[in-house]
């Protein structure tokens, strides 16, 4: 039997047949980190629970956003950070004791986050009603029309005075070098502003630490083809897998589950939701 070109033609490709229209870079790490979590979220519907740590990451990037953007005291930023913790961790186990450790922690970074950034002077406002600035280009996997998907990415904060893009991270550990995550997310966020402006901006991370000495660390984004090359290989596989099948828990059931991933804390219901 003869194959039918218009058939191959029009066949769906892997997202398309699982009704995924796009990616983002903190998917496609995730899908490569915990393809188990992945699946269970993206095609599964599973609504993994928020923990204190991604709390404290978004208190303190709403407070520093307050300040860099308008240009008000830190003591106010601060305050707007503490407001932030409290409400969001309302829900969440142990808030007293939770609640009462963190405040310090959380006062530090926005302290030490707004010294770094004010001397760059006022960021790019978003357009009204967004957080961030949205960012986006196609991603190759495959020959032909149907072989890419596009990605949409938010950037923290853009100074096209200074051609430079900052990303803050709120973290316990300062990096030495990349990570092969973050190291992605930089060189993606570079080619996505540069296809945009017509230059090759600068992107760098301010990592704003728990620990009290040395509580900053910046790194910059100067070997982008080796992420860029990784992160098109993983959108690569991801296709891959989900054309094998149509049925998403064809896909869920055939990955490795390792319900000892930090992707897995505080979610064992879902965990044995889907494998048993």
């Amino acid at each position: 039997m003869t194959d039918n070109p218009t058939e191959k033609k029009t066949a769906k490709n892997g997202f398309q047949l699982h009704g995924l229209s796009r990616v983002s870079v903190s998917n496609v790490n995730k899908f490569r980190e915990a393809p188990d979590a992945w699946a269970c979220h993206y095609l599964g519907g599973a609504k993994f629970s928020v923990g204190w740590a991604a709390i404290q990451g978004f208190a303190v990037e709403a407070g520093v956003e307050y300040g860099v953007f308008n240009g008000v005291e830190t003591k106010e930023c601060v305050e707007r950070t503490i407001d932030q913790l409290k409400t969001r961790g309302t829900l969440l186990k142990n808030y007293p004791e939770e609640i009462e450790k963190r405040l310090p922690i959380v006062t530090r970074m926005v302290e030490n986050a707004l010294e770094q950034l004010m001397p760059l002077g006022r960021p790019e406002q978003p357009a009204a009603g967004d957080r961030q600035h949205s960012v986006g280009i196609d991603i190759r996997f495959a020959d032909g029309d149907n072989g890419k998907i596009p990605l949409i990415g938010y950037l923290d904060f853009w100074y096209p005075q200074h051609n430079l893009v900052v990303d803050l991270k709120t973290t316990s550990k300062a990096p030495s070098k990349w990570s092969l995550s973050h190291g992605i997310q930089a060189a993606v966020y570079q080619r996505a502003v540069q296809s945009m402006t017509g230059e090759k901006p600068t992107v760098k991370f301010l990592y704003c630490l728990t620990r009290q000495k040395d509580p900053w660390l910046w790194l910059e984004m100067e070997d982008p083809d080796y992420y860029l090359a990784s992160f098109k290989r993983t959108v690569k596989q991801m296709e891959a897998l989900l054309r094998l099948s149509s049925d998403s828990r064809d896909i869920i059931q055939a990955l490795p589950h390792n319900p000892d991933s930090f992707y897995w804390s505080g979610d064992e219901e879902i965990s044995a939701q889907f494998y048993g």
